[in-house]
């Protein structure tokens, strides 16, 4: 039986990580941050709003299955965001 710590496996052998990438690691943590605080934001204004003015309930909103197209939609979101991180990280502005 090996001897392997599970805890290894979170944090993986990487360039990215060294001590002279530390800003570009910090940066990317504020990109999320910010990405995260305006998204997080948003949502909050926008559920007050549609459940405020009778158009949907937040219920609704947690149970929403979206459609391919809007799914496409959002996975497209997602890659500029984590393309925005990874531009960060790799000491770059993602522009986006």
């Amino acid at each position: 039986m090996s001897a392997v710590d599970p805890k290894s496996f979170n944090t993986p052998e990487s360039d990215i990580f060294g001590p002279h990438n530390i800003d570009n690691v910090a940066r990317a943590v504020l990109t999320l941050t910010r990405e995260v605080a305006v998204l997080s934001d948003r949502v909050m204004v926008l559920e007050e709003l549609l459940e405020q003015n009778g158009v949907v309930l937040r219920e609704a909103i947690d149970t929403y299955q979206p459609s391919d197209q809007f799914q496409a939609r959002a996975d497209k979101a997602l890659q500029v965001i984590a393309g925005n991180v990874i531009a960060a990280l790799q000491g770059a502005d993602g522009g986006n």
